[in-house]
C-alpha cells in the first residue's frame, strides 16, 4: 500500500538539522526497498528547504504513523505536521528509473479536491487524461490521493521534471482539474531527490 509523506521543517538555525543529519539518513536508507521517493520540499525559486516529502510502500497507515513517529528529525523536533494520504501510482516509475533530464529541475504538486468534486472530476476526466498523455514526458511520477477509508480519490499528486519554474507553471495553469476548479487546496513545492535517493547524484 502506497503512501505520501509530508513533513515541514520548524525556523532553525542549522544546528538540529546539523547533528541529526547521519541519522536521518541512515533512516531513509532503512526504508530504500520501500521507498518510490523522497527529497525534500523547496520555495518555488529552490533556494529554501520547508520540509520533506516521500512516497513509501507500507503495510498500513499504522505502520505510516510509526515511520513519521521515529524519524530522527521529528524525534529531535526539527520535522512536524506529518499529512500522510493514501496514494496509488498512476505511472511505474520509482526513483530509479524514473524519466529524468539531466539538468532539469524538479516540482511537486499536491492538490487536494473540494468535498462535492466527484461529479465535476467525471465531467473533466477524458480532458484531463488527454492532457496528461501529451505531457506524459513531463511526469516523474503521478498519480491519485485517496481516501483512507474507501479508497475513493479525494486528490491528485505529482512530481514533474522540467526546465524552469515557467514550464512547471505554464503546465498547471492549464492542467483541466486546476483549470476547472476541482481542487480546493493545491501546494506547489519546489522539489529535489534526496542525497540517499539520486541516482545522478548520489
Amino acid at each position: 500500500m502506497l503512501f505520501a509523506i509530508k513533513l515541514f521543517d520548524k525556523e532553525d538555525d542549522g544546528g538540529i538539522r546539523d547533528a541529526n543529519r547521519e541519522r536521518h539518513l541512515d533512516y531513509l536508507s532503512s526504508f530504500e526497498d520501500r521507498t518510490w521517493f523522497a527529497g525534500p520540499i523547496l520555495t518555488e525559486d529552490g533556494t529554501k528547504e520547508l520540509g520533506s516529502h516521500r512516497l513509501l510502500d507500507l503495510t498500513d497507515m499504522a505502520e505510516a504513523l510509526a515511520h513519521v513517529a521515529a524519524e530522527p528529525y521529528v524525534e529531535a523536533g526539527l520535522q512536524y505536521g506529518a499529512e500522510i494520504h493514501r496514494w496509488s501510482a498512476s505511472v511505474p516509475y520509482t526513483w530509479r528509473d524514473c524519466p529524468r533530464t539531466e539538468g532539469n529541475v524538479q516540482f511537486l504538486i499536491h492538490a487536494v479536491e473540494r468535498p462535492d468534486g466527484g461529479a465535476l472530476r467525471e465531467k473533466l476526466w477524458a480532458e484531463r487524461k488527454a492532457y496528461d498523455a501529451i505531457n506524459d514526458h513531463l511526469f516523474i511520477t503521478r498519480g491519485p490521493l485517496l481516501d483512507a477509508d474507501n479508497g475513493e480519490m479525494i486528490g491528485s499528486l505529482m512530481i514533474l521534471d522540467v526546465p524552469d519554474l515557467n514550464a512547471a507553471k505554464v503546465f498547471w495553469a492549464t492542467e483541466p482539474f486546476n483549470n476547472g476548479g476541482l481542487f480546493e487546496r493545491v501546494e506547489f513545492y519546489g522539489w529535489r531527490f534526496g542525497r540517499v535517493f539520486d541516482r545522478f547524484n548520489p
